[in-house]
């Protein structure tokens, strides 16, 4: 009877470790276990359908994000930016995205700004002083969407590190009368170096 209580004691103190096991966090970005220099340029690589839900939908096949560290050190915040017309979103080919309204293409119109706090692994992305812009268009409409800021997790200690983006609203703010009001982003992005090939990680 004892030896079964301190098995159950031992059981339930494992699994209350493991309940409040802090979750991983970033301190880093590196190359090769190398810390990348600001100035160098990254690769964000879709790896499932990007998705704007809501209205009359958008999917694309492909995604890309090139971008520039701005900062990287283990006493601040991890920081990059991604310029205007360094966001892509295509169908597979370069054929535009997919909704319910036809050929749908998506136009990033504001550069990108993002920032990983030392021991988060939250990504969090803005305009760069300003919100994020994005415009749809099909069937001869543009819809104008914004939004203050997008919030992603980023995995740690993983080669390469994956950030993903769930559910994240925005809201129309110019257009026709046949834009949806809102919306919400899905994406997942790979982290790479220009070659492609090499991983960077968030250590």
């Amino acid at each position: 009877m004892y030896k079964k209580f301190m098995l159950a004691c031992m059981a339930i103190t494992a699994f209350a470790a493991f309940v409040i096991a802090p979750a991983a966090s970033a301190g880093t970005l590196t190359d090769n276990g190398k810390p990348l220099a600001a100035g160098a340029s990254i690769v964000g690589i879709g790896t499932e359908i990007s998705r704007f839900t809501g209205g009359f939908g958008v999917e694309c096949e492909v995604a890309t994000l090139n971008g520039t560290v701005t900062q990287n050190n283990t006493t601040g915040p991890i920081k990059g930016t991604v310029p205007v017309g360094g966001a892509t979103f295509t169908n597979k080919g370069g054929a535009a995205c997919s909704s319910a309204l036809g050929a749908t293409t998506v136009k990033v119109t504001s550069e990108l700004c993002l920032e990983v706090a030392v021991g988060s692994d939250v990504v969090k992305t803005t305009g760069c002083g300003g919100s994020v812009v994005f415009d749809l268009t099909a069937a001869g409409i543009t819809c104008k969407y914004e939004t203050a800021s997008v919030s992603g997790t980023a995995t740690t200690n993983v080669d390469p590190a994956t950030v993903k983006v769930f559910e994240q609203p925005a809201n129309e703010v110019g257009g026709s009368f046949y834009c949806p009001d809102t919306g919400k982003l899905d994406m997942d992005f790979d982290l790479y170096t220009t070659d492609l090939t090499t991983p960077v990680t968030f250590t």
